[in-house]
Parts: C-alpha cells; sequence; structure tokens
C-alpha cells in the first residue's frame, strides 16, 4: 500500500490541498525548509486513516514528526480545543500551541521557538529554562519564571501575577508589558531590548541605563530618568508624571510623545525625537540640529524658524505656526491641517514640502 511518506515533495503538497476540504485539517502546506502543520480537533494524537484516491493520509503527529528528519518543523496548533498529549511534541522546532487548553508542558523544553500564549491552565514552566524564544504572554496563572534567565526571548507580557523578575538579568530580549505587579527591576540592567509599557508600579529605572532599546510608555508614576542617557532608544510615551528631561540629550531614539514636559532645549543631539501632542511645549528654538522631529498637534509652538536644517520635519495639526519661510532646506516637511500657515512660496518647487499626509 502506497502511504503519504513514501510520495514525492511535489505530490505530496498536492494531495494536500485536496484534502483540506476531507478531513479536519485546516491547512497543510509543505515547502523545501519547514512543514506548516495547522490542526483543528480535540485529539491530536489518534491515528486515524483516511483513504482518498487509495493513498492513505494517517491524521496523526507521528506523521509530522517524521518529516523532521529531512526538513525543520513548524507545527501550528493555535485553537481552543483540548489538545489530549503533546508529549511527542519535544522534536519540533517551532510550536504554536497558543489559547490551547493545557496544562502540562514539562516535556517542552527542547522546542526552540515556543508560543504558550493564552494558555491560561499552565501555571509551571520551570522545565522551560533551554527554549531559546518562549512567549508565554496572558498566561496569568504563573508566578514563577526564576528558572527562565537562559531563555534569548521572552515574553511574559500580562502575567499579572508575576512580582519577582531578578533572575532575568541575562535574557536578551526581554517583555514585560502589563506585569503590574512587578515593581522592582534594577536587576535588569543587562537585558538588550526591554519592554515595561503599562508597568504602572515600577519607579525606580536608575539601573537600566545600559539597555539599548527600552520601552518605558504609560508609566504613569516614572518621575527620574536622569540615569538614561545612554540608552540607545527610549519611548516614554504617556509618561505623565515625567517633568525633566534634561539628561536625555544623548539618546540616539527618543519618544516623549503626550508628556507635559515644557523644556526640550537640552535635546538638541537626539537624532529621532517624538514630541507629539506635547500641549506644554512651546519653544523649540534648540532643536535644529535633530534628524527627525515629530511636533504634530503641538499647538502651543508658534515659532520653527530655527528648525531649518531638520531632515524630516512633521508641523501636522500646528494650529499656532503661521511663518515657514525659513524652512526651505527641511527635506521632508508635513504641513498637514496648518490651517494658519497661509504662505509656502518660500518652499520652492523641489516638492520638498508635504500639505496633506502625515509622515509616518
Amino acid at each position: 500500500m502506497t502511504t503519504i511518506l513514501n510520495l514525492p515533495d511535489e505530490l505530496l503538497f498536492m494531495i494536500c490541498e485536496k484534502l483540506s476540504n476531507v478531513v479536519d485539517i485546516v491547512n497543510l502546506s509543505f515547502c523545501s525548509k519547514r512543514l506548516n502543520f495547522i490542526c483543528k480537533g480535540s485529539d491530536i494524537t489518534n491515528s486515524n486513516v483516511y483513504k482518498v484516491n487509495n493513498v492513505s493520509f494517517y491524521k496523526t503527529i507521528h506523521l509530522a514528526l517524521d518529516f523532521n528528519k529531512r526538513i525543520k518543523l513548524k507545527l501550528n496548533l493555535y485553537c481552543y480545543e483540548n489538545v489530549i498529549d503533546i508529549s511527542k511534541l519535544d522534536r519540533v522546532h517551532t510550536l504554536n500551541l497558543s489559547h490551547c487548553k493545557i496544562s502540562d508542558v514539562s516535556m517542552l523544553g527542547n522546542v526552540n521557538n515556543l508560543n504558550l500564549s493564552g494558555c491560561i491552565n499552565v501555571t509551571d514552566v520551570s522545565k522551560l529554562g533551554n527554549v531559546h524564544t518562549l512567549d508565554i504572554s496572558y498566561c496569568e496563572g504563573i508566578t514563577d519564571v526564576s528558572m527562565l534567565g537562559n531563555v534569548h526571548t521572552l515574553d511574559i507580557s500580562m502575567c499579572t501575577n508575576i512580582t519577582d523578575v531578578s533572575k532575568l538579568g541575562n535574557i536578551h530580549t526581554l517583555d514585560l508589558s502589563g506585569c503590574k505587579n512587578v515593581t522592582d527591576v534594577s536587576m535588569l540592567g543587562n537585558v538588550y531590548s526591554l519592554r515595561l509599557s503599562h508597568c504602572n508600579n515600577v519607579t525606580d529605572v536608575s539601573n537600566l541605563g545600559n539597555v539599548h532599546t527600552l520601552n518605558l510608555s504609560n508609566c504613569f508614576a516614572l518621575t527620574d530618568v536622569s540615569m538614561l542617557g545612554n540608552v540607545r532608544k527610549l519611548n516614554l510615551s504617556h509618561c505623565l508624571s515625567l517633568k525633566d528631561v534634561s539628561k536625555l540629550g544623548n539618546v540616539h531614539n527618543l519618544n516623549l510623545s503626550y508628556c507635559k514636559i515644557s523644556d526640550v532645549s537640552k535635546l538638541e543631539n537626539v537624532h529621532t525625537l517624538n514630541l507629539s501632542f506635547s500641549n506644554y511645549i512651546s519653544d523649540v528654538s534648540n532643536l535644529g540640529k535633530v534628524h527627525t522631529l515629530d511636533l504634530s498637534d503641538c499647538i502651543n509652538v508658534t515659532d520653527v524658524s530655527m528648525l531649518g536644517k531638520v531632515h524630516y520635519l512633521d508641523l501636522s495639526y500646528c494650529i499656532g505656526v503661521t511663518d515657514v519661510s525659513n524652512l526651505s532646506r527641511v527635506h521632508t516637511l508635513n504641513l498637514y491641517k496648518c490651517k494658519n500657515v497661509k504662505d509656502v512660496s518660500m518652499l520652492g518647487n523641489s516638492n520638498k514640502y508635504n500639505l496633506f499626509t502625515r509622515i509616518d
């Protein structure tokens, strides 16, 4: 009897296409380097055989694992049904079990890229310390992540019952967004890329000055960022308690949108600066050396005469701006909804200015 495992790759692909409407397989696509196996059903380990035109198709996870001898396997089991047995999945390279009703994941420690997002029944991840990329976001039952310190990329966003992240200091990319009970991040100074968005109880970030990419957006209680001047990319959007940003002049990419700051005079060396919706700012005269400057919706900015050397300048919705005659050398200028600008004749005919669309 001819089995599907003996068929050439090209023929296998054709059969899988035909089978998609016959058995409860949503999609089974085959290519040279990986197998995408997306299965819907309550028991992925049964060995039911479906015959189509005298060709046997085994609906079993063991079929997929046999392909792992020849190709790197990517297995996607995203579903909301009960997955009974996942003990045979430890050889899979990339495994998506997000939103599955599983609880025991102890046998998945050898998976390279593992997605358990939304698996609300998972509480113990102590055996997953060797996983390279691990997503356990929205797993609210998890409280202890102390054994995950060797994971390269870890997403534990919205794990609201986690309090201690002191063992995660060697992780390369760490997402703690929405972990509202985390207060102490002092041990995370060696993390390369760190997201602390909506961590409202984090107040002390003085040890994070060596982080390369740091997202502190919506950290409403944050007041002191004076030690973050060496961060390469810093997002402080919606940090409503911030008053002093004078020490951030060496940050390469700085987002201060929606902040209630008024003095930005020390930010002249920032390369990319987002001050959109910063309604407390009026004086931008010192920002002439900034490469990319977003002043959109800064309704109290009136004088932009010193910004002629800015490369990308977004003044959309700056209703206080009236005179743009000194901006002829700006490479890309956005004046969308600047209703009080009447004369653009000094900008020339070089199509360097845009009256209609925003700069992303």
